[in-house]
């Protein structure tokens, strides 16, 4: 108690002690409520009647309209699969536009930035690429966020596999605000031919570092190397078989120095969070508008895309010396990986 007084009392710890005492209340209030709270929670419950209504009626209306959309995307896989274009005869997946989807996905900033140049002759085998809504249940269907992305390949000399899919789990963190977190990230496993695999390659050079899995990756030996094929197409969960996966390397990560405990848990939710927004761009820019992606003029101007990261980095500037301000550093979290 005397040490609670003794920093209490500080001017410095001021803001805490507003914050410590509004934590208190809330304590206090989540015991019984009172009677204007029970009124006011029985308000907003009706409110919350009415947005999961809308949310459902949203998500109605969304499955319509990309219904209507599937003719129009079938007839644009049609048209790439006449053999009677410029690049008829051509090993391809597209063979009236050559390269279509992986020129679609490369001009892509966040897409292109995963595909690797040992990727590019795979990806020349790519006929289609899909959505499918998933539904499972009231509350992830009605939100559309799970969903499911179908890739056809044609027959190839890489692997087995006529299609890969990557399928996105999620759940409600926060009904209140709509926050939802990826819970699994499942994908098909590639079948590859013998001699095929391009996510595994020779070393070229020793790495620098230390780490056991990298003692053992020696100049001249098969080791894994970045590619779309291991970087998108990697199951991810969340939980101690996640954490597992990473440690064991079925997660593909590419860090100069191990982890430390306490890192997997975080490390994997942020992962999932990457690849799930890399998975909205896909569904939701590149699939509808590949030609568009193709041709370049769905790109943001070189200009416009300066200006947006001069401005990014700019607010995460100010945000972080706002951060360092109102927060002083013995008062943030410890080790981090919290649940």
């Amino acid at each position: 108690e005397d040490e609670d007084e003794v920093v209490l009392s500080d001017p410095a710890a001021e803001p805490f002690k507003r914050i410590w005492c509004a934590f208190e209340v809330d304590e206090d209030m989540t015991a019984e409520d009172p009677p204007i709270v029970q009124k006011l929670k029985e308000l907003d419950d009706e409110c919350r009647e009415l947005e999961e209504e809308y949310q459902r009626e949203a998500h109605k209306l969304m499955l319509r309209y990309a219904a209507k959309q599937q003719p129009l995307l079938h007839e644009r896989a049609r048209l790439l699969s006449q053999a009677d274009g410029p690049a008829a005869g051509a090993p391809s997946g597209t063979p009236a536009l050559r390269s279509f989807w992986l020129r679609a996905l490369k001009n892509h900033p966040t897409l292109g930035g995963l595909i690797q140049e040992w990727d590019e002759p795979v990806l020349e085998y790519l006929e289609d690429i899909q959505t499918v809504f998933v539904e499972t249940g009231p509350d992830l269907a009605d939100s559309g966020g799970h969903f499911k992305l179908v890739f056809k390949f044609a027959s190839n000399p890489y692997f087995t596999n006529t299609s890969l899919e990557k399928e996105y789990e999620l759940n409600f963190a926060n009904s209140y605000c709509g926050q939802m977190v990826v819970q699994t990230i499942n994908c098909t496993i590639v079948d590859w031919k013998a001699g095929q695999d391009v996510t595994v390659g020779k070393l070229a050079k020793k790495l620098k570092g230390g780490g056991s899995r990298k003692a053992k990756m020696k100049k001249g030996k098969d080791a894994w190397r970045p590619s779309f094929f291991r970087d998108f197409f990697r199951t991810v969960m969340m939980g101690a078989a996640g954490e597992e996966a990473l440690k064991v390397g079925v997660v593909s990560i590419h860090r100069e120095e191990a982890l430390e405990d306490g890192e997997d848990h975080t490390l994997i939710a942020q992962l999932m969070d990457v690849d799930y927004e890399t998975g909205i761009a896909l569904r939701d820019q590149i699939i509808p508008w590949a030609i568009r992606w193709y041709t370049g003029e769905a790109a943001l101007d070189e200009d416009y895309a300066e200006d947006e990261c001069d401005d990014e980095g700019s607010d995460e500037g100010e945000d972080s010396r706002t951060d360092d301000m109102a927060v002083p550093r013995q008062a943030r979290g410890g080790h981090g990986g919290g649940s």
